[in-house]
């Protein structure tokens, strides 16, 4: 899924930060301890105040992951 998450990350540059977590590592788990993740690939879309407003664990389609990300962004 990295090459969806990379072109995603492109395409929404300015408007969206991305972070890519290592969950092999203290850190990374962590990390997704703290965004209640459970596995990976995991991802989440969370606001400026670290608020998570959707998060998914799994295959993703690239149409639901765009899908969350427009919903996110302020208009």
């Amino acid at each position: 899924m990295q090459p969806i998450v990379n072109g995603l990350q492109t395409e929404y540059d300015g408007r969206m930060a991305f972070e890519q977590i290592d969950a092999n590592t203290d850190a990374g788990q962590q990390r997704l301890r703290f965004y209640t993740l459970r596995g990976h690939p995991s991802y989440a879309v969370v606001d400026r105040e670290g608020k998570v407003l959707w998060s998914a664990t799994g295959q993703l389609a690239e149409g639901q992951l765009r899908q969350q990300i427009d919903a996110a962004i302020p208009k």
